[in-house]
């Protein structure tokens, strides 16, 4: 506040602008206890003078006293010490006891030191006495208890919007002393953390809170070497022991001496992140490894079917040869009759082996894409390639179709039929089941094909890498068609594999 000189040569503080007052009604309602008609005059032509825009209630007695504090709230109360009904100590605990925000000032001819300090400790704004030396401060007085209470409310509320916040907001607040005493944490804080109430939490040393020693450590020498550290990230420990990721932004508070008085902060939750962020990893890790393992398999496959296409189709096509070879001499070489009926025998043979060589590319052609997928469909491919199996493995499978007019894109049927071949050969064959049922249906707008061995399959930790690549190229393969392939193994019962694709693709054109 700034001070100006009067006329009358004394000290006056200026007031606040009225804009800055604190009024009630358009107006300044001041209580005024003073049992002296004289002193009221003089109380009321003082404040006059500084408000004008004021109203004034009197109270003479104890009568009037009660229902005027009923009838507040007050801006300011000015009140006499000596009163013949009681005193200005007992009035100051009245008011102050109706409304605790409402400022007293007492204006008196008597009293001490001693009455004022014990005033003062009740919640007294000021005392001033009456006499002509010191009557002129009473609008001062008034000036600046009517400035303190507009402090102490605004602060109140400041103090009561920051709590609001502090329980409200849903990021972990702290903030702990340099010994690991927890000082304060809010309710977001201890529900992260899965203490039951505040009081239990901050009974916990903050440094048992830390998953391991070696994360305090680091923490600490974050928070030393800079005072503020933003996004860091560290694991600690719930009270039913279980870890969890955080992100914490802290700083630490020094004080004018430039010494860590406590450190303060906010923590996030960001488990689930984190798992998410490895769930990723681990996802591009299988990719990567997917990709590598089914470049190796078709390198592998493609090696078998040039071996298999040397070996059978080279050897047959190089005995053919030999035959024609050896025709030749015999019709070219005028041989004599026996040696033309040797020849005629031979030719005889020819078409044998002809249908034999026919039959191996056929056979190679089947197994790259079995003509009965394209020419007869899926129900048709799966019955043929259980027969094949059955017959090759001596496993003994039953198909059963319930499939009625389905009708699937080719690319979707391939991507079905492929799944049922590396469900024989990776969980029927590797579980060495003797038996297997094959079940194709329609559910709703999916195609379901479950086939089921009678033997147990390792599908969880204990499975290889290899099986493990195999299961999930199998799943990728249902997922790009945004179907799903689910293995389960269930005691006495062997291995079931669900898979379930949609009959259309999403842009297609749905008909009858």
């Amino acid at each position: 506040m700034k001070s100006r000189n009067c006329k009358r040569g004394r000290t006056r503080i200026k007031p606040p602008d009225r804009k800055e007052r604190i009024i009630m009604s358009g107006a300044l309602n001041i209580l005024l206890i003073e049992d002296n008609p004289d002193d009221r005059a003089l109380v009321i032509r003082e404040l006059s003078r500084e408000f004008p825009d004021r109203h004034f209630t009197q109270v003479s007695d104890a009568n009037q006293l009660t229902p005027a504090l009923q009838r507040g709230p007050w801006d300011l109360v000015v009140t006499d010490y000596e009163l013949h009904w009681s005193d200005g100590i007992s009035v100051l605990l009245a008011v102050k006891g109706r409304w605790p925000d409402c400022p007293v000032i007492m204006f008196t001819g008597s009293g001490n030191e001693e009455i004022a300090v014990q005033a003062m400790k009740a919640g007294l704004d000021d005392y001033v006495l009456k006499s002509s030396k010191h009557r002129a401060r009473l609008s001062a007085a008034a000036v600046l208890a009517l400035d303190r209470a507009r402090q102490r409310r605004a602060l109140r509320e400041a103090e009561t919007l920051y709590q609001h916040l502090f329980n409200r907001v849903p990021v972990g607040l702290f903030c702990v002393a340099l010994d690991g005493r927890i000082i304060e944490a809010n309710p977001a804080m201890i529900g992260m953390l899965g203490y039951p109430d505040r009081r239990t939490l901050l009974e916990v040393d903050a440094n048992s809170l830390f998953a391991s020693p070696t994360e305090r450590r680091r923490w600490l020498a974050a928070v030393q070497r800079s005072g503020v550290v933003e996004r860091f990230e560290l694991r600690l420990r719930r009270c039913d022991g279980k870890p969890i990721w955080v992100e914490i932004n802290a700083r630490a508070v020094k004080d004018e001496q430039g010494r860590t008085r406590h450190r303060e902060g906010s923590a996030e939750d960001i488990t689930a992140r984190k798992r998410a962020e490895e769930k990723l990893r681990d996802s591009r890790e299988q990719l990567r490894a997917l990709v590598a393992y089914q470049q190796s398999v078709r390198e592998e496959e493609r090696s078998r079917l040039a071996r298999g296409v040397q070996h059978e189709v080279d050897q047959a096509l190089t005995a053919l040869k030999t035959d024609l070879s050896w025709v030749e001499r015999r019709l070219t070489g005028g041989a004599g009759p026996s040696s033309l009926s040797s020849a005629l025998e031979r030719l005889e043979k020819l078409p044998e082996a002809v249908d034999s060589i026919m039959g191996t590319i056929r056979k190679i052609a089947s197994e790259l894409r079995p003509p009965v997928l394209d020419e007869s469909g899926l129900e048709a491919a799966i019955e043929w390639q259980t027969r094949e199996f059955e017959g090759r493995t001596g496993i003994k499978c039953q198909f059963d179709s319930k499939v009625r007019n389905a009708r699937l894109e080719p690319e979707r049927a391939t991507a079905v039929f492929r799944l049922f071949q590396e469900t024989l050969t990776n969980v029927v064959q590797q579980a060495k089941a003797t038996q297997a049922s094959i079940h194709l249906r329609v559910e709703g707008d999916k195609l379901v094909l479950e086939v089921e061995g009678n033997r147990r399959t390792d599908t969880g930790r204990k499975i290889s890498r290899a099986r493990s690549l195999d299961l999930l190229g199998m799943r990728e393969r249902a997922t790009l068609l945004d179907g799903e392939v689910n293995i389960s193994s269930r005691h006495g019962k062997g291995t079931l594999v669900d898979v379930r694709i949609p009959l259309h693709s999403p842009g297609e054109l749905k008909t009858n």
